[in-house]
C-alpha cells in the first residue's frame, strides 16, 4: 500500500494540474486590517496566529482563500475590513444581536458594503447620533472590551438638572454590573436648565438612561454628537460615510 501524501495545512496543493492561488501570511493580516506586515511576522512569531485550527509561526507560511484564519482567538473575515460612520435618525434601531427588526439601521447603510456589517453597541428608536460599524473583528472585539472611548453626548430631561444631581452623576453608580459614571456634565449655553452636555467613555445610551434614572430624571432626548475624536461635521442625519485611514488608525490606538 502506497504511503498518503501529507499536504501542510496552507500550503498549495495540486489539484487537477493547478495550484491553488496562495499569499503570504504577514499580508493576508495586513489586507484585513489587522495589523502591518512588520506587526504580522511579530505576531506570527508570538504565536498569536492559527491556519486551520493549528498555531503557525513560520516566516513566509503561505495560505489560501479557502483557509480559516483566526488572529488572537478571532476569526478573520476573507472580505476586505468596511469602517462605517452614521448618523443616526429617531426611529431607527441598532441591534448587533440580528434577526429581523423593523427599520433597523441597516437600512441606511445598505449601500455601503454588499454584506452586513454589524455597529459597535446598541442604539435604541428614541436615541439619535454617531453610530459605528465595522465587520473588522479584531476590533470590535477591542472596542468591545474598552472602556476608553470617549463620547459626548446632548441630553434632554423631563426636569431641570441641578447642580447636586451633577455631582451624583460625576460620582457614578453601579448600572448593567458595571460602575458608570459621567466625566464632564454642563447645561448648554442658551438653553433651558434641563438640557445638558456630557462627556464619558464607552457608555451605551442604555446606560446612562439608566444613570439619569439613578438621580430622579428621565430622558427625553438624547443625541450622540462624537464618538471615538470622530464628530457629525459635515454628516446631515440620515448620512452615513466611511472613516478615513487615519481614524481607523486612532480607534486601533484606544487602550
Amino acid at each position: 500500500m502506497k504511503p498518503k501524501k501529507v499536504v501542510s495545512v496552507g500550503k498549495p496543493v495540486e489539484s487537477k494540474g493547478k495550484q491553488k492561488e496562495t499569499i503570504r501570511l504577514n499580508k493576508f493580516l495586513s489586507n484585513a486590517g489587522i495589523c502591518s506586515r512588520r506587526e504580522a511576522d511579530e505576531n506570527i512569531k508570538m504565536g498569536l496566529v492559527h491556519v486551520n485550527g493549528k498555531v503557525v509561526t513560520e516566516m513566509g507560511f503561505q495560505v489560501a482563500a479557502t483557509d480559516e484564519v483566526k488572529f488572537d482567538g478571532a476569526r478573520i473575515q476573507k472580505t476586505a475590513p468596511v469602517y462605517i460612520l452614521l448618523n443616526k435618525p429617531k426611529g431607527f434601531v441598532a441591534t448587533a444581536q440580528g434577526g429581523i427588526i423593523k427599520k433597523s439601521v441597516q437600512e441606511l447603510i445598505r449601500t455601503a458594503a454588499k454584506t452586513k456589517i454589524p455597529p459597535i453597541g446598541d442604539m435604541g428608536r428614541p436615541m439619535t447620533g454617531l453610530l459605528f460599524f465595522t465587520n473588522d473583528e479584531p476590533l470590535r472585539k477591542k472596542l468591545g472590551q474598552s472602556s476608553s472611548i470617549p463620547m459626548v453626548y446632548q441630553v434632554i430631561l423631563d426636569k431641570n438638572v441641578t447642580a447636586e444631581m451633577m455631582k451624583q452623576l460625576k460620582k457614578g453608580q453601579l448600572i448593567f454590573d458595571k460602575e458608570a459614571k459621567i466625566n464632564i456634565i454642563s447645561h448648554l449655553d442658551g438653553k433651558s436648565k434641563n438640557e445638558v452636555g456630557i462627556e464619558v467613555h464607552s457608555l451605551s445610551p442604555a446606560a446612562l438612561v439608566k444613570l439619569f434614572e439613578a438621580v430622579g430624571l428621565k430622558v427625553i432626548q438624547m443625541d450622540r454628537v462624537t464618538f471615538g475624536g470622530m464628530t457629525k461635521k459635515d454628516l446631515p442625519r440620515g448620512n452615513w460615510r466611511k472613516l478615513s485611514a487615519k481614524e481607523v488608525g486612532f480607534l486601533k490606538m484606544l487602550p
